[in-house]
């Protein structure tokens, strides 16, 4: 049980240095501001609801943070689909997506620099485990590309 709470605090610690790591992109964005942006950058329209649930924010907290990053011109309200209300990121939204998208992703190549190939290919393949146990698609929505998703289709998007 220890070794299992040193690893977890290490884990954790990773997890910590990244985000650290990947804030200054952010801006005046919260992190669930980054969080819905990262979102919507994989899909050319998607409901509110659906955003709420993947940012893990309650409908009307959805709704509030959609109105500040309308107000910023990074996403725009769509057609009503039934009762859902869909949007979508604008031009501005998307280079703004792909800007804290590409420095997470950097954060985490800066930690990697010094794993050798086989260390890289045992890591991934431990990760990969991990997270075949995880219930929810929310904790990909930090990523750039879905970190289960076939790593070839992964190295086709720009770095």
């Amino acid at each position: 049980m220890m070794r299992t709470n040193h690893i977890a605090d290490q884990l954790s610690a990773v997890s910590t240095a990244l985000e650290d790591a990947s804030v200054d992109a952010y801006g005046d964005l919260s992190t669930s501001a980054v969080a819905a942006l990262l979102i919507m950058r994989r899909s050319p329209a998607i409901s509110i609801g659906t955003v709420a649930k993947e940012v893990r924010l309650s409908h009307s907290a959805t709704v509030r943070l959609i109105d500040r990053l309308e107000k910023d011109w990074l996403v725009r309200r769509l057609r009503r689909r039934g009762r859902e209300v869909m949007v979508e990121l604008t031009v501005r939204g998307k280079r703004k997506a792909v800007e804290v998208a590409e420095a997470r992703r950097k954060a985490a190549h800066a930690l990697l620099g010094d794993i050798d190939e086989s260390q890289l290919d045992n890591l991934s393949s431990l990760l990969k485990f991990i997270l075949n146990d995880v219930e929810s698609s929310a904790c990909t929505r930090f990523c750039y590309d879905d970190p289960m998703e076939d790593e070839q289709v992964a190295e086709n998007e720009p770095a």
